[in-house]
C-alpha cells in the first residue's frame, strides 16, 4: 500500500468514525436459535376509542406537534428483565423481547443508556424485516438516554452484545415503550383510515414538478428536510440548516411548539430521532387519491442536543449529536436574515407523518404579526394577501417545517394555519411562519436566538447558501489502487485500476452545490469537457460491495 493511500484510508477511516450507526452485519443471535427462551413482556392495551376522541379535539390543535403514538411507563433493563446467552469465548449477548397488541410501530426509550468500546446494541421486529443498529460507544451522550426509529409491527426485540473485556460495563435501562397506532397512511382501526391519518389528496409527493423555476432547487433542498420524531409520541418536520462557517455542524430547525405536548409536558432531544430522504419511490402522486409508494430509506439520526428556542418567534434550534455520513447526500440549507418580501416561496414537510410533500404559494408571503410576533403569512381568509398556496398545502406534523423563498433560501419554519384539502384542491386558507428575522435575535440571549448559532463567529452576513454534505471534503478511499488522472483536467479523466473489469463499477459527478450533472457505468474513460469550469466530486461505487471512492476533480479549461 502506497503512502499516498495509507493518507486517504486514514482520513477514510476519520470520516467513518463520525457514522453513527455502524455496519456490523447480522445480530448475532439470528445465528443461535436461542429464543425459545426468552419470555415475552406484553404491556396493558391502549384505550384506542379514548385515543380517537383525543385527536378529533387535538388534530385542530395546528400550533402543536401531531400525535402518532401513545407511551407507556416501563422499567426494564439488562438486570432484571430478558434473558443473558454467554458465547463459548466469554463475550455474552442480552436478549429482550416486548409487545404492545396490535400497534402499526413501536419505539423505545432509555433513560439509561451506556454502551462501552466493543460492545453494541440492535433493534428488531419479529420477522426482522425492520433491523435497527448496531449503536455503538458512538450513541453515547452526557445525558445517557437514548431513542429508537420506529419499528414495524406489535412486537419488538432488543439485543445487546457486551465483549467480555467490558462485562458488567453497559447500562441499558428501558422506560417507555411508544405504541404507534397511526402512520404511513394506515391507522389501527382500518374503517378510520382516510378520516384520521392520511395526508389530504391535494398533497404533491416532493417529486412532482412545482415549475420550472424552482424544481432543480426543489431536488437539492428536499435533501435538507426530515421527519422529526420527538420520542413522546408525537411527530413534527424540520431541516438542516448551514452556518456562517460552512462547517457542517449538523443544526437542525423545527418549531418552539413541537418542544411540548399538547398537554403542555416538555420533550426531551436527546431522545429525538430524524429521517431524512423519506421520498415516494417509483412515480410521484400530484393531487391525486392514489397514495404514494413507500420510499426505501432508513436515514435515521437518533438523539440531539437543544441549542437554542423562544415562543415568541416559535422556533427551536438542535444540534444532532453525531455527524451525517457522507454517503446520505444530504444538504444544509442556507438562509435569509434580511426579512425582504419573497416573490414566491415553497414549503417541504411530512404531514400527519406522510412521505414527503411539497407546496408552493406564487403570490409571495407577506408580513404581519401575531401577538407583536412578525410572521409570514400565506394568504388566506382573516390575513389577506392572496388565495393561500397554488400548489399542495401543510397539514399537522408539518409543524416546523421550513419556508424557502424565490432563491431556495430559509426564511422561516411552520407555526400553524387553517390550510387544509379539499378533495385535490386546496381550502385557500392560511398558514402562517415564524420569521428567521425575528427568531435571529429572539428573546436576547444565547439560548433563546439563533445568531450565536448560526453565525458563530459574528461575521454579520445577513444571507448563507446551501451546503452539500459531500462539499470541501478531503479525498478519501475504500477502494484500492484506483487512480485518476489527469487531475487538474481540460475535460478527460482518466481512471486506471488494477480490477480486470470496470463492469461492476458506477460513477456519480456532483457539482458543488450537490447537484448530480453526470452518472453511469464506469469505463477507463470518462469526457466532461461539456461541463463549466469548476470543482466537482466524483464517486466511484463497487456495485457488488458498496465500497465506494469520493475524488475532487478541479475541471481547469
Amino acid at each position: 500500500m502506497n503512502k499516498i493511500y495509507s493518507i486517504l484510508l486514514s482520513l477514510f477511516i476519520t470520516l467513518s468514525a463520525f457514522s453513527q450507526v455502524t455496519d456490523l452485519g447480522n445480530p448475532k443471535s439470528w445465528e443461535l436459535n436461542k429464543k425459545n427462551n426468552v419470555s415475552k413482556i406484553i404491556v396493558p392495551t391502549i384505550d384506542l376509542d379514548k385515543v380517537i376522541k383525543e385527536d378529533i379535539v387535538n388534530d385542530k390543535l395546528t400550533a402543536k406537534p401531531y400525535r402518532i403514538g401513545i407511551p407507556t411507563k416501563i422499567n426494564y433493563n439488562i438486570n432484571n428483565s430478558g434473558t443473558w446467552i454467554n458465547l463459548d469465548n466469554g463475550d455474552r449477548i442480552w436478549l429482550f423481547n416486548i409487545s404492545s397488541k396490535k400497534a402499526l410501530h413501536l419505539s423505545l426509550n432509555f433513560n439509561d443508556f451506556y454502551i462501552p468500546e466493543g460492545a453494541y446494541l440492535y433493534m428488531y421486529n419479529n420477522d426482522k424485516s425492520d433491523l435497527q443498529g448496531a449503536y455503538t460507544k458512538l450513541n453515547n451522550n452526557k445525558e445517557n438516554a437514548f431513542g429508537s426509529w420506529l419499528i414495524k409491527g406489535d412486537n419488538i426485540w432488543v439485543e445487546y452484545f457486551e465483549p467480555k473485556e467490558v462485562k458488567e460495563q453497559g447500562r441499558l435501562n428501558i422506560s417507555e415503550i411508544i405504541h404507534i397506532y397511526r402512520l404511513e397512511g394506515k391507522h389501527q382501526f382500518t374503517k378510520n383510515t382516510k378520516v384520521l391519518n392520511s395526508s389530504g389528496d391535494c398533497n404533491q409527493d416532493v417529486d412532482c414538478s412545482i415549475g420550472a423555476d424552482f424544481d432543480a432547487n426543489k431536488d437539492i433542498l428536499k435533501r435538507s428536510v426530515a421527519f422529526l420524531n420527538l420520542g413522546n409520541g408525537y411527530v413534527c418536520s424540520g431541516g438542516l440548516v448551514n452556518n456562517t462557517n460552512n462547517d457542517k455542524t449538523p443544526y437542525f430547525l423545527t418549531a418552539n411548539h413541537c418542544y411540548e405536548d399538547v398537554n403542555g409536558n416538555p420533550s426531551n432531544p436527546a431522545l429525538y430521532s430524524m429521517r431524512f430522504n423519506w421520498i415516494t419511490s417509483g412515480t410521484p402522486r400530484c393531487a391525486t387519491t392514489i397514495n404514494s409508494a413507500n420510499g426505501p430509506t432508513n436515514q435515521v439520526m437518533n438523539g440531539s442536543t437543544l441549542r437554542a428556542k423562544d415562543n415568541r418567534a416559535d422556533f427551536m434550534l438542535v444540534e444532532l449529536n453525531n455527524a451525517i455520513p457522507t454517503s446520505w447526500d444530504i444538504q444544509f440549507a442556507g438562509w435569509d436574515r434580511s426579512d425582504a418580501s419573497p416573490s414566491f416561496e415553497v414549503g417541504i414537510h411530512h404531514p400527519k407523518g406522510d412521505i414527503m410533500k411539497v407546496c408552493r404559494d406564487n403570490t409571495g408571503a407577506i408580513k404581519s404579526t401575531t401577538g407583536g410576533v412578525p410572521i409570514w403569512v400565506i394568504g388566506g381568509n382573516g390575513f389577506g394577501g392572496g388565495e393561500g398556496w397554488e400548489l399542495g398545502v401543510t397539514e399537522g406534523g408539518s409543524s416546523g417545517s421550513p419556508l424557502f423563498d424565490q432563491d431556495g433560501r430559509v426564511i422561516g419554519q411552520l407555526w400553524a394555519g387553517a390550510a387544509a384539502c379539499t378533495g385535490v384542491d386546496d381550502n385557500d386558507e392560511y398558514d402562517y411562519y415564524g420569521r428567521i428575522s425575528a427568531s435571529w435575535t429572539g428573546g436576547g440571549t444565547d439560548s433563546t436566538r439563533l445568531s450565536n448559532w448560526l453565525d458563530p463567529n459574528n461575521t454579520g452576513d445577513i444571507t448563507t447558501d446551501t451546503l452539500s454534505i459531500t462539499a470541501n471534503i478531503n479525498d478519501f478511499s475504500s477502494l484500492e489502487n484506483v487512480i485518476i488522472f489527469p487531475n487538474p483536467t481540460t475535460g478527460i479523466i482518466n481512471i486506471d485500476s488494477n480490477y480486470l473489469s470496470l463492469s461492476n463499477f458506477k460513477y456519480s459527478l456532483i457539482n458543488i452545490l450537490g447537484q448530480e450533472v453526470l452518472k453511469g457505468n464506469l469505463t477507463n474513460q470518462l469526457n466532461i469537457s461539456n461541463l463549466e469550469q469548476n470543482i466537482y466530486f466524483l464517486k466511484i461505487t463497487n456495485t457488488v460491495n458498496n465500497n465506494h471512492l469520493i475524488k475532487k476533480i478541479v475541471l481547469s479549461k
